[in-house]
């Protein structure tokens, strides 16, 4: 009887067995409005992706399109920037998590040579909603470089 029981008993009740674990999400996209400011001062809109190269850090392609004022004329104006951060909270333990990155840009104007930069930046981003983290970021990069962003992330994630 013993036996019975034991061999008819279920091994674990419904409420005790795990969730599966959501497949991370490598590709997050990103949105960004920066101001960058050298000998004048411009402002763009960007969009990219970040991919999850490790649990805290991301590479990300941007591509941003606005204007710089020169010689008190507003010109059209770009840049591709591929950049590494390094987050101190990448499963978003707290309501702010600090990143800081680096990498290379190529700045676009039409009235100048397109020329690489070296770029470093430090950021803070909000809590989230599980969709998408707000943030801020402030770095040296072709200028002095403050931008606000927007980057899709999971639940528990940044």
């Amino acid at each position: 009887m013993l036996v019975a029981f034991c061999v008819l008993l279920p091994n674990t009740a419904r409420a005790q067995r795990a969730a599966a674990p959501l497949p991370p999400m490598r590709v997050r996209p990103t949105l960004r409005l920066d101001a960058i400011v050298d000998r004048d001062a411009g402002v763009q809109a960007a969009a990219g992706v970040a991919l999850r190269a490790a649990y805290n850090v991301r590479l990300a392609v941007d591509a941003g399109a606005g204007a710089i004022r020169r010689d008190g004329v507003w010109q059209p104006a770009g840049r591709v920037d591929l950049l590494v951060r390094w987050l101190t909270d990448p499963f978003r333990e707290r309501r702010r998590g600090l990143h800081a990155g680096g990498g290379i840009g190529l700045q676009l104007e039409r009235s100048r040579v397109p020329r690489p930069v070296a770029i470093v930046t430090v950021g803070v981003e909000a809590s989230g909603d599980g969709t998408w983290v707000r943030g801020v970021e402030v770095g040296l990069g072709g200028g002095v470089r403050v931008g606000m962003t927007l980057r899709r992330a999971p639940v528990g994630q940044r």
